[in-house]
């Protein structure tokens, strides 16, 4: 009896042992389970997490392509534009040369103090003295400043560009039945020279004159040499401007649209 009583506790203690070490086991595993899922949820927030990321990145990445395909393309727009404004202005420039060349050809019978050819500030200027044009004090314009005017006349009606008439005197007082003041000279003297370039063939629509008076001296007034250099009449040629004007105001409106 006392040996079954023996064997009865050794059995419960090993039972009880045996309990013991498969609950620290399972604590264990459970334990171990547990960080196992907390890792794994980690992992897929941080997958989740660069997901997102790489996904802003490829829209941004495709939005930056775009951005340089559009400066490409506006960019390749300004270049032809550019260009088309420099062959534009060659050409201009071209043609004023070329026409300086004809009209010193056409106008070479007459001497260096009856009148001046020369390019300024892209224009053509031709300087027609009062010795070659009119009388003392009048607008009337005489026969040989007559044949100068249609000689230069038939030259332009090749042309396009803008005629502008200047009319210029010197500082010496005048007045007259005809011309007040100097102002009232000038312009008479640009509206006949005018008349006369509509007579020779030059459309008027071409045509400006204007009576500039004394304030537009190429010369001091104190001294006769400079006075004589002032009583003139310039012809200015200048080329159009509206095609010029056309790219220049594609490139406004193209600017507030955007």
């Amino acid at each position: 009896m006392k040996k079954i009583k023996i064997s009865i506790a050794i059995l419960l203690t090993a039972f009880s042992l045996s309990s013991c070490v498969s609950s620290k086991k399972y604590k264990e595993a459970t334990a171990s389970r547990q960080s196992t899922e907390q890792r794994l949820n980690n992992l897929q927030a941080e997958y989740d997490k660069l997901k997102n990321e790489n996904q802003s990145l490829q829209a941004s990445l495709s939005n930056s392509k775009n951005d340089l395909q559009n400066k490409d393309a506006s960019l390749a727009d300004e270049q032809k534009k550019l260009q088309d404004l420099r062959a534009l202005v060659d050409a201009q420039r071209n043609a004023i040369h070329n026409l300086k060349q004809e009209v010193c050809s056409a106008l070479k019978c007459f001497s260096p103090d009856e009148l001046s050819i020369e390019i300024r500030d892209g224009k053509l200027y031709v300087s027609l003295s009062d010795k070659l044009l009119f009388p003392s004090g009048s607008d009337a314009v005489n026969a040989r400043g007559k044949e100068a005017i249609s000689m230069l006349a038939q030259v332009l009606k090749n042309s396009d560009l803008e005629i502008m008439i200047e009319g210029h005197t010197d500082t010496v007082p005048i007045n007259t039945a005809r011309n007040k003041d100097n102002w009232d000279l000038s312009a008479h003297r640009a509206t006949n020279v005018t008349r006369i370039m509509v007579d020779n063939g030059i459309a008027p629509q071409r045509l400006l004159a204007t009576g500039r008076s004394e304030y537009h001296p190429l010369a001091e007034n104190s001294t006769a040499e400079g006075r004589q250099t002032n009583r003139r009449t310039e012809i200015v040629l200048a080329p159009k401007l509206d095609k010029l004007w056309k790219l220049t105001e594609q490139d406004k409106e193209s600017a507030s649209t955007e």
